[in-house]
């Protein structure tokens, strides 16, 4: 498809001005959307070799410290698991029923990561510190009201909750008693979020990882230490596991803050009396909290979305058996596992690509998003193959019931050809995002989620009798359309238009 050669126009983001932004308007010749769905323009100037070798070691370096954090959340989640199930059934059914709870809070607190993380990116790449630094004490202050309120509100309706979510009994029990004690723990979390995705846009994605190391070390030692009373620490059951993950976060939250107050922190995000916002930006500023509220809620619906999706998905799955929903557990918990890469190249073409808009490179744009998935690609093909070769090994790792373990190894096998094309979904989705541009992959994949997955793994797997493998070929079905529409989008260029950068403008009086 042809553009034009931009036209600059004044924009503006909740009435605030904004520096200009490209608009793309058609015209000859000028640039074309090429088979990878990147816009292809001219190539990089004389220097490329240099500049390419760059750009692949920044994506590298920035997915690289996620993927190993994520790896790390999920390792501290098998250990949460291990403790409370030390504790009884109930407890870790009860501790479970409320983790579901929280994780859609999760789900809505990680918003305020999402729009630290864009709002600075681009600030980064404008060379705008002030604003960088405006956008992380926004994401702080808003955080901290938003997790406030929730947890105020979680705390009127926790028995309600629990019931909602099935627990009876002693599993009711000790499902509030853990709600309730986790709640507290939405303040330094959300913290975490805003300050860990402030880092990312700044290019600085290991220090978030360190961060999550600490953490998980933290949990796991108070966790034990508070539900069995080891160590000369009281014995609180539950509660006491709850609580550790409070005070992990918490520890979190000041070595995070320890690391903004240091001369080696990204200038923009610095805090403290040298900061190039000084003690400005505090004040609760509704103009951005709107900037992230359009950033980062599609991203969340998405989220919940697919949580609902899954809840009917597991339905389906009832009906054709206890035995292919158990395998259909394994294959997905093993699946999530080969995400984690895709999900770190997100990441890091979202702190990419909105340095890249903040500067203006669009030839940056491209060049990242290009490279981000070729390694997606690579890493999902290992991935796949992994998945071929070793399904009855991974399906026997989980469980020793013959029918189950089949099962699973099915679902590995029809898993593995779109994890490839799933790849390459995870980073258009982070390269329209970085940009800005966050509500047509949310929009694509509600759709896809209701009117592919879900028909498919009816029709297939019901229906037809295919069982799991027409259920997991819904998924491979989603991901090529997700993928054709997401490149047809980034094609267009439609994004040029989408950044939300604040000008200096945005600078905030100190209070």
């Amino acid at each position: 498809m042809s553009t034009a050669t931009p036209q600059v126009s004044p924009t503006h983001v909740d009435d605030v001005p904004h520096r200009p932004v490209a608009e793309t308007k058609p015209i000859q010749n000028s640039a074309h959307a090429n088979s990878d769905g990147d816009l292809a323009r001219p190539p990089p100037k004389a220097d490329s070799a240099t500049t390419l070798r760059k750009l692949r070691l920044d994506v590298i370096k920035l997915a690289w410290p996620v993927v190993v954090e994520q790896l790390l959340s999920t390792a501290v989640g098998i250990a949460d698991v291990a403790i409370t199930g030390r504790l009884g059934p109930s407890a870790l059914a009860g501790s479970g029923v409320s983790l579901q709870i929280m994780f859609i809070a999760f789900s809505a607190l990680s918003a305020f990561g999402i729009g630290t993380t864009v709002v600075v990116a681009q600030a980064t790449g404008a060379r705008t510190p002030a604003v960088a630094g405006n956008a992380l004490r926004q994401g702080m202050v808003l955080g901290t009201i938003f997790s406030l309120l929730l947890t105020c509100v979680g705390w009127l309706i926790t028995e309600p909750l629990i019931a909602l979510a099935g627990g009876t009994g002693e599993v009711a029990e000790a499902g509030v008693t853990f709600l309730t004690v986790g709640l507290v723990g939405m303040v330094p979390l959300t913290l975490q979020f805003a300050i860990g995705g402030a880092m990312r846009g700044a290019g600085d994605s290991r220090t978030p990882m360190i961060c999550g190391a600490l953490v998980n070390v933290v949990n796991i030692a108070a966790a034990y230490a508070l539900a069995f009373g080891a160590w000369g620490a009281p014995e609180m059951g539950v509660a006491g596991a709850a609580w550790g993950a409070n005070i992990a976060r918490v520890v979190g939250v000041a070595f995070l803050l320890g690391t903004l107050l240091m001369r080696s922190a990204p200038e923009g995000i610095r805090l403290g009396s040298g900061a190039p916002a000084g003690m400005a930006g505090w004040m609760p500023n509704i103009s951005i909290g709107r900037t992230f509220l359009t950033l980062s809620l599609p991203a969340v619906i998405d989220q919940l979305s697919f949580s609902g999706m899954f809840l009917i998905l597991g339905r389906i799955l009832l009906f054709m058996g206890p035995s292919v929903f158990a395998a259909q557990r394994i294959a997905i918990t093993a699946g999530s596992v080969s995400w984690l890469p895709g999900i770190g190249l997100q990441i890091a073409a979202t702190a990419l690509v909105g340095q890249a808009i903040g500067a203006k490179d669009y030839d940056r744009v491209v060049a990242v998003n290009r490279f981000a998935q070729q390694l997606a690609i690579g890493w999902m093909i290992a991935a796949a193959v992994i998945f071929v070769v070793g399904a009855q090994h991974i399906a026997g790792f989980f469980t020793a019931d013959p029918d189950i373990m089949a099962q699973a190894a099915w679902g590995l096998y029809s898993f593995a050809p779109g994890l490839p094309i799933a790849g390459i979904q995870f980073v258009l989705q982070g390269t329209l995002r970085g940009a800005g541009d966050t509500h047509f992959p949310m929009w694509n994949s509600i759709a896809t989620q209701w009117l592919v997955i879900l028909p498919c793994a009816w029709f297939l797997g019901h229906v037809l009798g295919f069982g799991i493998v027409g259920a997991f070929l819904g998924f491979m079905a989603s991901s090529v359309v997700n993928v054709t529409a997401l490149r047809w989008r980034f094609g267009t260029g439609i994004w040029r238009s989408k950044a939300v950068l604040a000008s200096e403008s945005h600078a905030m009086p100190a209070i």
